[in-house]
Order: C-alpha cells, then sequence, then structure tokens
C-alpha cells in the first residue's frame, strides 16, 4: 500500500510542480487573510456518586466535581493562495490556538501548504488525514459525541479505554503528505501517508530495540452526489499504523429537504497476543428549519480484551442551534453519558452523568 501512495503521490507533485520559470515570475504574491472563530461555553453536568467517591461503600478516594463549569475554545486562521499560469492554485493555511493551556501558552493546529488543479488535491505539511477529510458520520446538532466535547462535565474514568469515534485519525495533524484525486461521477480517492504521529523534524525511529515512532498510512473512497434538494454521500477507509493497529471504518450522509439522516461504523484490531479490538458506531438525524435546526444522536462504542472482558462508553444526545446573526450561533446540547470498565464492574472505575451545555460561536 505504501508503494501505492509513494507512486500516486508522486504522479501528483510531478504534475503540481511542472512548471517553467516564466510561470514561476508571473504567479502573484500570496496575500494572507485572516478569519477563525470564538466559542464561548458553559454548561451543568453530574457524576455518579460511587465514581466520586472512589468506591460503592464511599470510603475510596473522593474527587467530587463541581456541577458547573464554563469552557472557552478559540481560533485565529490564517489563509492565501496565488493561481499560477499553469492553472495551478497554490494556497497555504495556518491555525493558531489562541485559548490559554495548561502552562499558560498558545499553539499552532494544522500548518499547511496545499496544491489544486486538475490533477486533484495535494498537501503537504501539518493537517489531518485524508480519511478525516472524506469521512461520513452521523449529523451532530451542537456539542458532537465523539470529540469529547461532554469530557468538561461528565468524567471519563481512566479505566474505560473503549471510545466512541469512527474516526480513522491515528495520525492526527502530525505532518504528512496527502493526495485526494478530482471527482469522477461523483467518486474520490484520498490517501496519506505519515512518517511519524510524533511530528518531530528528525528522522522517525522506527526500527531496532528503541523503535517506538509510530507511522501511519490511510486510504478512503468516497462518494458525493447531489439531485435538487436531496445528497447522498458515503466513504469506506482503511487505516494502518506501525504500532500493530489497523482500523476499518465506513459511512452514509443521507439528506432530503431539511432532514439529514446517517451514521458510521468501525473497527480497530490490534494486531498481538491480546488480539484487543474496538468496536464503534453512531447514528443521528437532523432537521433544519430556517434560522434552526434540531437532533439527535448516539455514538456507542465497545472495546473486547483477549479474556471476554469488556469496556463501553454510551452515548446519546438531543441538540439546537439557532443562527443568530451573520456568523454568530447559539447552540443547546443535552447530553447522557454512560461508561463500563469491564474489568471491575463497580466503584470509580465506572461513570454515568448528565450534562446540559449553551454555546455562543462567533465566527470572523
Amino acid at each position: 500500500m505504501k508503494k501505492f501512495l509513494f507512486s500516486t503521490t508522486a504522479l501528483a507533485v510531478a504534475g503540481a510542480l511542472a512548471f517553467g520559470s516564466d510561470a514561476n515570475a508571473a504567479a502573484k504574491p500570496i496575500k494572507i487573510a485572516v478569519g477563525g472563530f470564538m466559542t464561548t461555553e458553559m454548561g451543568f453536568g453530574s457524576n455518579e456518586g460511587a465514581f466520586e467517591t472512589g468506591d460503592s461503600s464511599g470510603t475510596g478516594t473522593s474527587n467530587k466535581r463541581s456541577s458547573f463549569n464554563n469552557v472557552q475554545d478559540s481560533e485565529i486562521l490564517f489563509s492565501g493562495s496565488t493561481k499560477l499560469d499553469n492553472g495551478i492554485t497554490l494556497s497555504l493555511n495556518l491555525q493558531l490556538e489562541t485559548d490559554q493551556a495548561s502552562n499558560g501558552t498558545a499553539h499552532a493546529d494544522e500548518s499547511y501548504m496545499k496544491m489544486t488543479g486538475s490533477f486533484g488535491d495535494l498537501r503537504l505539511g501539518s493537517t489531518t488525514g485524508t480519511n478525516s477529510v472524506l469521512k461520513h458520520m452521523a449529523p451532530y446538532v451542537g456539542v458532537g459525541l465523539d470529540g469529547g466535547g461532554s469530557d468538561a462535565y461528565i468524567s471519563v474514568p481512566a479505566a474505560v479505554t473503549s471510545g466512541n469515534s469512527t474516526n480513522a485519525a491515528t495520525s492526527g495533524d502530525a505532518n504528512k503528505i496527502a493526495y485526494i484525486t478530482p471527482r469522477s461521477g461523483g467518486m474520490a480517492l484520498g490517501v496519506s501517508y505519515t512518517p511519524s504521529t510524533s511530528n518531530l523534524n528528525t528522522a522517525p525511529v522506527v526500527g531496532g530495540n528503541a523503535g517506538t515512532e509510530v507511522s501511519v498510512v490511510e486510504a478512503a473512497l468516497s462518494y458525493e452526489t447531489t439531485v435538487g434538494t436531496s445528497s447522498v454521500k458515503a466513504d469506506i477507509a482503511l487505516e494502518d499504523a506501525s504500532n500493530n493497529t489497523r482500523m476499518y471504518r465506513g459511512g452514509v450522509l443521507i439528506g432530503a429537504g431539511g432532514v439529514t439522516i446517517g451514521g458510521s461504523f468501525s473497527k480497530k484490531s490490534l494486531r498481538n497476543a491480546t488480539r484487543d479490538s474496538t468496536t464503534v458506531f453512531d447514528l443521528g438525524v437532523s432537521y433544519a428549519m430556517g434560522a434552526y435546526k434540531f437532533g439527535v444522536a448516539t455514538a456507542q462504542g465497545d472495546r473486547q480484551f483477549s479474556d471476554s472482558i469488556e469496556d463501553s462508553e454510551k452515548k446519546w444526545s438531543a441538540g439546537m442551534t439557532y443562527a443568530i446573526d451573520t456568523g454568530v450561533t447559539g447552540t443547546l446540547t443535552y447530553i447522557k453519558a454512560d461508561y463500563s470498565d469491564g474489568a471491575s464492574g463497580a466503584g470509580a472505575n465506572n461513570n454515568s452523568g448528565h450534562a446540559l451545555i449553551g454555546q455562543i460561536k462567533v465566527s470572523f
């Protein structure tokens, strides 16, 4: 698969860079545009009593959590592009996280260069993989169930490792080569290679006794078509990581008028002696009516261990959004979450709770 990826990418790079000095000279300087968003969030949450007291008897380590929390999320986005004489568009994207981290500093998110043209879409740098770019999943309204949005209110026990995301995204935003073909008949193929998820500039240590870094190969096939106010979107994808994990996923999203229904499924296996595996699915439906959108969804994951022990994470939500003004959106989301540790079955290794979360998001 790596050979196919390298050969496909090499052809794309050759096509993208096949222009002479005249084309270089004619290219206009890139002008940088500034955009971004800021989201402020407030909510109320609850956690199971046995989880907060440490065990069912109440004699364990106690960690009583506040029922109210305030969360901030904001980014500044820098982007720019120029079109060369040969028709290739060269663009860049820089994303700066602007919230205070635990050490009081901000950090960069994605930062990559992109070349687009008749050959397709070639991305070089720190960016999300093609499996994430081409994925389709349940239409979440408000706070999503698979991105940890409820974790600030309903705590995840350390012993529960099942997760509930179908996204094949082990590579994260680490430096990579990503290529997406042009769509033909609604079909597009995306492939990407990440040398190391550590995102270091040094050559990855992938072999020998100290070889611990993880490289990732991704491939996704996407289909999208629209007829009037109806649409069908679907994908299947494969992810292979050098830490002996392999993941398959698929998703479908169908829209008709203001109604959208969809879901996705994934299976991840650990290719070692324990043969652990994780199975995840999500389902959802949403309805848009003017400035309002309403939706319900669920996302559930199970991790099966070799000794038949199973961890599980189950969530469902009901949410609404309202377009207050241009670039200003308000959301309200209710989330119910349950976490179960198959090894212990009680106390601090399990939790369940509720959260009611409100957000105001301003895009600029």
